[in-house]
């Protein structure tokens, strides 16, 4: 089986309850205001909580280029005697599940690790640590737990662990040299959670690039600025290639990062193909070229593990869009990628669509998920796809309106069009 990640929220925005599969390509689509962004914003408050815990409650709900509020704005229906809580559960191939639980009550929270492997351990593993906003990280949570495997030669053995939960990551303690490596693999795989929600960056929709020259400056976890994104592509030449190839191949254009010699400054031109156009500073682009080079940079950086865009098509033709889709398929198979993408775009999901008919990518590798919203609830449904390109119940709840206007245009009733 392969390795499988599912994000719950509760009492988050719109959702009271919702669970989601991510997949390598997880595609979330609806009308405005159906909850889509509240998935992206929710794991963002995972990233948050893990990366900096000695935050304030206002400060976890704060992501590049947006503040949800306080802990009432944001919790369902502004009931602030609910707890909301998001968790991240991996299961990944050759183990079982582990899971990592963040709760936010107005008077404070919890942060929860749980994990079983009946083949593997004595008992589930499942430690609870109250703590408070901002969290310090001076409390912890101990424990003993016990791994079982039978060796090379068929023989049963066992090591004792001790535990130690501080909320943010487990620490673990085996008693004497046996199972060292066991105990090793162990630890990495309770810990998945916690990392991939570190490893989660945010493609938020506005201009990406805003500046002709740039300085370099450090490298936040949020990546809260475009100087510290374009600081990537000024200090690591090996993603300035990848960023630059992937350019090329959706927008017929390279980006380039270029010292400014005896300064500490560079400036990020895009050099088109054709050499009949000019270069130009990237800022001096089209915001849809702009962004999309923004946004596989930071697709393509080398400590992202899932990356959340919004609306990756905005300001982008059609055609560019269908390129952007085989660049995010050719990210998924060759750069252990996870993206959850919202968008409103019939032409990306049916490039999609197309991608998986031509069997370069198969529908395991693809989440498609309709967001509703009904009396002020926001839900999500599975949308299977099929080998051919077909979708489960088709796209007619997504692009109504569209068979509407054709039936209109070709002089046909509705019924007709959508048949």
């Amino acid at each position: 089986m392969s390795d499988k990640y599912t994000l719950q929220l509760k009492n988050f925005r719109s959702i009271r309850d919702a669970e989601i599969d991510i997949a390598p390509l997880t595609v979330v689509y609806g009308p405005n205001g159906s909850g889509k962004s509240s998935l992206i914003y929710g794991l963002l408050t995972l990233k948050n909580f893990l990366t900096n815990p000695n935050q304030n409650l206002p400060s976890l709900f704060s992501y590049p280029g947006l503040s949800l509020g306080g802990f009432d704005e944001v919790v369902f229906n502004h009931q602030n005697d609910e707890t909301i809580e998001a968790n991240l559960s991996v299961f990944l191939s050759g183990w079982d599940t582990a899971k990592f639980t963040l709760g936010v009550a107005k008077s404070g929270g919890k942060s929860e690790i749980f994990a079983k492997h009946p083949g593997y351990m004595e008992e589930n593993l499942n430690m609870v640590l109250d703590v408070p906003f901002p969290y310090h990280v001076n409390q912890s949570e101990t424990g003993e737990s016990t791994l079982f495997w039978d060796d090379d030669d068929g023989i049963l053995t066992a090591a004792k662990l001790g535990l130690g939960w501080n909320g943010t990551n487990l620490n673990v303690q085996s008693e004497g040299e046996m199972g060292q490596e066991r105990t090793s693999e162990f630890l990495k795989w309770v810990n998945t959670p916690m990392e991939l929600a570190r490893g989660t960056y945010f493609v938020p929709l506005r201009r990406g690039f805003t500046s002709p020259i740039y300085g370099v400056t450090n490298v936040t976890p949020m990546l809260n600025t475009d100087t510290e994104v374009a600081s990537m592509l000024a200090t690591d030449r090996f993603l300035g290639y990848k960023v630059s190839d992937y350019m090329e191949m959706v927008a017929d254009r390279q980006l380039h990062a270029r010292a400014q010699i005896g300064t500490s400054s560079f400036t990020l031109d895009s050099v088109p193909r054709n050499r009949d156009e000019t270069p130009v500073s990237i800022v001096n682009e089209g915001f849809g070229v702009n962004q999309l080079a923004y946004m596989l940079t930071v697709a393509l950086y080398d400590k992202a593990k899932i990356v959340l865009i919004e609306e990756p098509e905005i300001h982008l033709h059609p055609s560019m869009v269908r390129k952007l889709v085989h660049a995010f398929v050719d990210i998924v198979s060759n750069h252990d990628r996870h993206f959850v993408i919202s968008t409103h775009s019939e032409t990306f999901v049916v490039a999609l669509l197309a991608q998986i008919a031509k069997g370069e990518i198969g529908v395991e590798d693809v989440s498609f998920i309709l967001a509703e919203k009904e009396n002020g609830e926001s839900r999500f449904t599975k949308q299977e796809a099929k080998p051919n390109g077909q979708i489960q119940g088709g796209l007619d709840s997504f692009i109504a309106a569209e068979l509407e206007d054709m039936a209109a245009f070709l002089g046909l009733d509705a019924e007709t069009a959508q048949s």
